[in-house]
């Protein structure tokens, strides 16, 4: 049955958008007087929410501090969104599914303003009526209120709703959602780390996606 909705992680899974990452962190990281972090070291910590990610690296774990480190990140990444890019068959995965009547949105545990300048930037926001971020919903991923909160705000059942991530949290959220998990290998996570993280299915090309909804 093809899905009411497809919902989507946004770093790495229809963006990438590593070098902003690591650029914004590094930044960050250099400014509060801490030695930059290898990319490998900044990568790993994106399943963490902002903050903590930040703190992961410096040792603050005041959530306070963590607070004004977030902040510098997204100070900092805002003026880098041209470093990020769509990977390759994402553009044409969005817009045969919204030509197809299905509804598509995205929820991450980035920052709702930077995730939404990315997509415009980039020209993918047309094709995504809902875009959540981590102030837009009550928790970050795995809790899995924000997809419950962006199925409702496009007017399908959780049911019908697939979402699909490229982390252990994005299966977690989905599961306990009641949507259906896929996992994508493009991302931050080769195939062989995503095997026993909880997916329904994992895909290696967007196109794969298409086909699993009859498009």
């Amino acid at each position: 049955m093809s899905p009411a909705a497809v919902l989507y992680d946004h770093d790495g899974t229809i963006v990438d958008s590593l070098a902003v990452v690591v650029a914004a962190t590094n930044a960050v990281l250099v400014d509060a007087g801490f030695a930059p972090a290898p990319a490998a070291a900044v990568i790993a910590g994106m399943v963490l929410p902002t903050g903590p990610r930040l703190g992961s690296h410096t040792g603050d774990t005041d959530p306070g501090r963590q607070q004004q480190l977030a902040e510098a990140f997204y100070a900092a990444a805002h003026r880098l969104p041209h470093l990020a890019k769509p990977y390759p068959g994402i553009a044409s995965l969005l817009g045969s599914l919204h030509a197809a009547g299905i509804g598509q949105g995205v929820i991450s545990n980035n920052q709702g303003r930077f995730i939404r300048v990315v997509t415009a930037t980039l020209g993918l926001d047309p094709w995504l009526a809902v875009q959540i971020g981590e102030e837009d919903m009550p928790a970050p991923k795995p809790d899995p209120r924000g997809l419950l909160l962006a199925a409702k705000r496009l007017g399908c059942d959780p049911e019908r709703c697939w979402f699909v991530g490229d982390a252990g949290p994005d299966a977690q959220a989905a599961r306990a959602a009641g949507m259906r998990a896929i996992g994508v290998t493009w991302g931050t996570h080769p195939r062989h780390e995503l095997t026993n993280l909880g997916f329904d299915l994992l895909v290696d090309h967007p196109d794969e996606i298409r086909t699993l909804a009859g498009i």
